[in-house]
């Protein structure tokens, strides 16, 4: 069983409180299998990035792992805190953990960590230490996908609008709506696999397969490969826009003749004017944007 100190980070509004729900009821199991547990709760965007590196600096009590609790957002905090102390911590720094209670929660996914308070625990208690890389744009980690173009509309969307639904079916409320006005977007994208310039759907560069609540964006994409997988949608109609979700929900819109993948370790993202990028249900970048791989930039406990 896995010694040292817990430091569970919880977001108490995600997935409608089941954030604080979940940290309560992990926490209660780590602390009868003798673990010392302490949670706290964010109150803010940045909270868990500034707790992280709080109980990083403090020392006081090096714990062992961090454990977000909450959506991709929190989790992309603590690993952004977790990534930059490694570098001079190395194995010292502490694991992630991953405790999935958000409304999307595709890097859990990535793992294959439920939600369950019970399998959280176990994962805690009794699994390994996986080096996980990282993506890196403009200087700033991200865990899953990050986007350019329409799909990074439809997370802006999503937020705005506070969609009452959550993960796959918020996106998918918020692709139609978007796509019955969207426009193509003018991109340049250089990396290994060379130029790419063209007006684009969108482009999205993987470090998982799924985004938005498990939309399997890169089916063929890993966390521990080294490369990101980048897939590109050319311009097309609205309406074939539109008929592309199914096959991207199944994972094979790569079928499609507007659709192509290619793999990196890098790539730089140009247009005319600036395109947000969305990674992880946040706003993370603008154009022009690099994006690079960060190999084993963290460790993740995993099953």
């Amino acid at each position: 069983m896995n010694s040292g100190p817990v430091l569970i980070i919880a977001n108490p509004t995600s997935g409608k409180g089941r954030g604080s729900r979940t940290a309560d009821a992990v926490s209660a199991i780590l602390r009868a299998n003798g673990v010392e547990v302490e949670v706290l709760h964010t109150a803010a965007s940045g909270d868990a990035e500034r707790l992280t590196k709080e109980a990083i600096a403090d020392g006081k009590r090096p714990f062992r792992c961090i454990v977000a609790c909450g959506g991709d957002g929190t989790v992309q905090e603590i690993a952004h805190a977790l990534a930059d102390a490694r570098t001079s911590l190395g194995d010292a720094c502490p694991t992630l953990g991953l405790a999935p209670s958000g409304r999307c929660n595709d890097f859990a996914r990535a793992f294959h960590i439920p939600a369950d308070p019970s399998a959280i625990a176990d994962v805690l208690l009794n699994g390994l230490a996986q080096p996980t890389d990282l993506g890196r744009v403009n200087g700033r980690y991200f865990c899953t996908v990050v986007t350019a173009g329409v799909d990074a509309e439809v997370s802006s969307f999503v937020d705005a609008m506070r969609v009452p639904l959550r993960g796959t079916l918020a996106y998918l409320y918020g692709a139609i709506r978007v796509l019955i006005r969207y426009r193509p977007y003018d991109m340049t994208l250089t990396g290994d696999f060379g130029v790419i310039e063209k007006p684009l759907l969108l482009a999205s560069t993987a470090n998982t397969s799924c985004y938005g609540g498990a939309i399997r964006i890169a089916p063929d994409a890993r966390p521990d490969d080294g490369r990101l997988d980048l897939c590109v949608v050319d311009r097309v109609s609205r309406l074939r826009a539109i008929t592309l979700i199914p096959s991207l929900l199944a994972g094979t819109h790569g079928r499609c003749p507007s659709v192509h993948f290619v793999r990196t370790q890098r790539l730089t993202i140009e247009s005319p004017g600036p395109l947000e990028l969305w990674a992880d249900g946040e706003n993370i970048a603008r154009t022009p944007a690099t994006i690079e791989v960060v190999p084993a930039a963290i460790r993740v406990q995993v099953r």
